[in-house]
């Protein structure tokens, strides 16, 4: 998009005088972008290792179902993408009487916690803290709510003081519920047990049973079509053209209504998987930083996972993996009275009949192409709520409990898999964390046993509080690399914004050109597609995370309009809110399509909001500006100045003289009704070659004053330069640089 140009109006004030060229003669281009702060490279164990290891907890069953509980390190075989791996360690956690870890070693060390792991891959030794089992209802009818409560209060020990493990427990709805904090007290797991009974949480509507009406009809009606068609060929009489159009009608109403019911059934799965989804994240990711074994027990009525929420869903299962947490789903429902895979054959079988009746009758036109068929298929087979619950336990090393309204055998066997289990770990022959996929796959030699165990993890060195989608492994390992890639242009950075309410506010913005992605074409459905995925991680000066977020971006269109998309842009901008401190700012965009990707580093510093002095925001070159509808602003982005939204330009903006003036934007804040003294400078190699001061009106009633103004440079000679605004009053004084480049002699 090109850029809007700024309306004279708007902007303020300009340097009152041209500077002389002669001024700048000793100006030095700078060599790169700004780098991080001294702390981003720290060394901490948490965050660099020269190995890293990982921990597999393994249940193993015999053909009965019973535990194996005499098993040792020779009988294990560990692979990580079908290489063996040396096990560096085993232990036996054995809690039959209460709370005890026999751990048995090889090579020296003992059990470790992927997240504690040390420098040189130093194990910490084996905790002997109880586990954490949290208790996780999905939104239940009045029925199944009540099987799944009774179920849950028959597992708590009745004469039990003190409970092995800690439990909390959970309720889904449209957010997540904290029914009971986690805690080793009977009694209170068994009141919030209680409270759940009395919980009415929100429903989404069973699958329409007018959408299997009207596929069992499709079923009659397509053979007497065919039949019809066959028997008026070649001489068809007025009766017999009747009856084809009259079948045709009925068929092209049937489907017509069958596409509304199917676009709203997957728009509302869509938002089921997603609230479901991100509710059960939430509640792994608050575990993550427990040692041990944590359980979580998950009700439900079925976890269907549409294609628009398989990034939310993968992302579940990995970072349990990667927090050792094991992940047992009950289907709630116990016994059904119908399978639910009936709903998804008679769909699939449906669309078959009717591709068959369009190209057998010829008298249809085929309504969408065999690969939307297709795709509606495999969407199908996600739908069956026991795929997802199934999916959800078994690459967590837990397992489906269906088809049963008895649950105590049930929790019998979660509880046996908490009070025993063997815990193996081992450092990976690949060190490369490159963000892929590994699968681990554990085997014991003893034949006939079945083993139980989480199936793999997305290899990123950096731990970190948030969960870590799918999609973001990849641009994440890519930011841990040394140096950091560089492969098209970007550009990215973080401001800040000290608003009176929002004193952390910390608008971050990535920008690129679509021009620098690869794009796949596919010339015999004459389509294209791109994808890029932005990341974006705020680490504070220990290396610790404080903020991580993304966007994936598929592009696609037909082949005629690729040129007019290759001259578009990406814009990424969140606005988080930051304790006070400094932050590097590390921003990565991955060209999925290419397996290429870029990084820039910049920093910022949030001030204490404890300060009673004026203030002053980053000062921001501004790119363009646009007017936006009273009604479609954003009273929360920074960014407005009256009607005006201004897209910074990020990193070391770029102008030419023939540009001819440069536009830049600022927020002074201070005491509402009070004024401050502001001024204005520009730099060269760190000396003020001009200066004047700028005359601010006063704050607003939230202690504000926005300030979009300019200055001319097409006097400047070509260099680096920075623009200092300063803000003062009789507690303090505050100022905020923003660096850029002029071009052209």
């Amino acid at each position: 998009m090109p850029p809007t140009p700024l309306r004279r109006r708007t902007l303020v004030a300009a340097f009152a005088v041209l500077l002389s060229a002669g001024v700048w003669a000793q100006t030095r281009p700078n060599p790169g972008y700004p780098g991080g702060p001294d702390g981003a490279s720290d060394k901490s164990s948490r965050f660099e290792t020269t190995s890293t290891a990982i921990v597999v907890d393994v249940v193993v069953r015999d053909g009965k179902g019973q535990p194996v509980t005499d098993l040792g390190p020779e009988d294990f075989d560990l692979y990580e993408d079908r290489l063996r791996q040396s096990i560096g360690s085993f232990s036996v956690a054995n809690r039959g009487e209460g709370i005890a870890v026999a751990a048995r070693k090889r090579d020296g060390t003992t059990r470790i916690d992927l997240a504690a792991t040390g420098p040189g891959g130093a194990t910490p030794e084996v905790s002997a803290e109880a586990g954490l089992t949290a208790l996780v209802f999905d939104r239940l009818s009045s029925d199944n709510r009540t099987l799944a409560q009774q179920a849950a209060l028959n597992g708590i020990p009745m004469n039990a003081r003190v409970l092995p493990d800690a439990m909390g427990i959970f309720a889904i709805d449209l957010q997540v519920n904290l029914v009971q904090p986690f805690t080793r007290d009977p009694a209170a797991v068994r009141a919030g047990l209680q409270r759940i009974g009395g919980l009415n949480a929100s429903q989404f509507q069973r699958r329409d049973r007018r959408i299997v009406e009207l596929q069992e009809r499709r079923q009659v009606l397509g053979p007497q079509l065919t039949a019809t068609v066959t028997a008026n060929r070649g001489n068809p009489g007025p009766t017999g053209t009747q009856a084809i159009g009259s079948i045709e009608v009925e068929l092209a109403q049937n489907r017509m209504e069958s596409r509304m019911l199917e676009m709203f059934d997957t728009l509302e799965r869509e938002q089921q998987g997603y609230s479901t989804t991100n509710a059960l994240l939430s509640v792994v990711a608050s575990l993550q930083d427990t040692p041990g074994r944590k359980t979580i027990v998950f009700f439900s009525e079925g976890l269907a996972v549409p294609p628009a929420a398989q990034a939310a869903f993968r992302s579940v299962v990995d970072t349990a993996n990667r927090a050792n947490v094991t992940i047992y789903t009950v289907d709630a429902s116990g016994l059904r009275a119908e399978s639910t895979v009936g709903d998804v054959q008679r769909e699939m079988t449906a669309a078959g009949i009717d591709r068959i009746v369009q190209n057998e009758s010829g008298s249809l036109p085929i309504t969408g192409s065999l690969l939307r068929v297709l795709e509606r298929n495999e969407d199908m087979l996600r739908m069956d709520p026991h795929t997802g619950l199934g999916d959800l336990a078994r690459d967590t090393g837990g397992f489906l409990v269906r088809d049963t309204n008895n649950l105590q055998s049930a929790f019998k066997r979660i509880d046996e898999d908490m009070r025993f289990h063997y815990v193996l770990t081992y450092a990976p022959s690949n060190q490369q964390f490159d963000g892929q996929f590994r699968e681990i796959d554990v085997k014991v030699k003893r034949p006939g046993l079945r083993v139980f165990a989480r199936r793999g993890y997305f290899a990123v060195r950096s731990l970190s509080p948030m969960p870590i989608l799918g999609y973001e492994s990849v641009p994440l390992a890519a930011l841990d690399q040394t140096p950091l890639p560089n492969a098209f242009p970007i550009r990215a950075g973080g401001m800040s914004f000290p608003e009176a309410a929002r004193p952390g506010l910390t608008p971050i913005l990535v920008a690129v050109q679509t021009n620098a992605l690869t794009y796949d074409r596919d010339a015999g459905q004459g389509t294209y597609a791109a994808e890029a995925v932005v990341v974006v991680r705020v680490r504070d000066t220990r290396g610790r995370v404080a903020y991580k977020t993304s966007q994936q971006y598929l592009l696609s269109g037909r082949l005629d309009e690729l040129e007019s998309a290759r001259t578009g842009e990406i814009l990424f901008y969140r606005q988080p809110e930051l304790l006070p401190g400094a932050y590097s700012v590390e921003a990565m965009v991955y060209d999925a399509k290419a397996k290429r990707s870029s990084a820039r580093i910049s920093t910022v510093t949030v001030p204490s909001p404890e300060s009673t002095h004026a203030r002053v925001s980053s000062v921001v070159i501004v790119r363009r500006a646009e007017q936006v509808a009273a009604g479609d602003r954003d009273d929360k982005n920074p960014l407005y100045v009256g009607d005006l939204l201004l897209y910074p330009d990020v990193g070391v903006p770029v102008r030419t003289k023939a540009d001819g003036e440069l536009a830049f934007f600022f927020t002074a804040y201070g005491r509402p009704g009070t004024t401050t003294a502001a001024r204005l400078e520009l730099l060269s190699q760190g000396h003020v070659v001009s200066a004047l001061p700028i005359t601010l009106a006063a704050f607003d009633a939230t202690g504000r004053v926005p300030q979009l103004q300019r200055i001319p440079i097409d006097a400047l000679p070509g260099g680096v330069y920075q623009l200092r605004v300063m803000v003062e009053d009789a507690r303090g004084s505050d100022s905020k640089t923003a660096t850029f480049r002029v071009e052209g002699q």
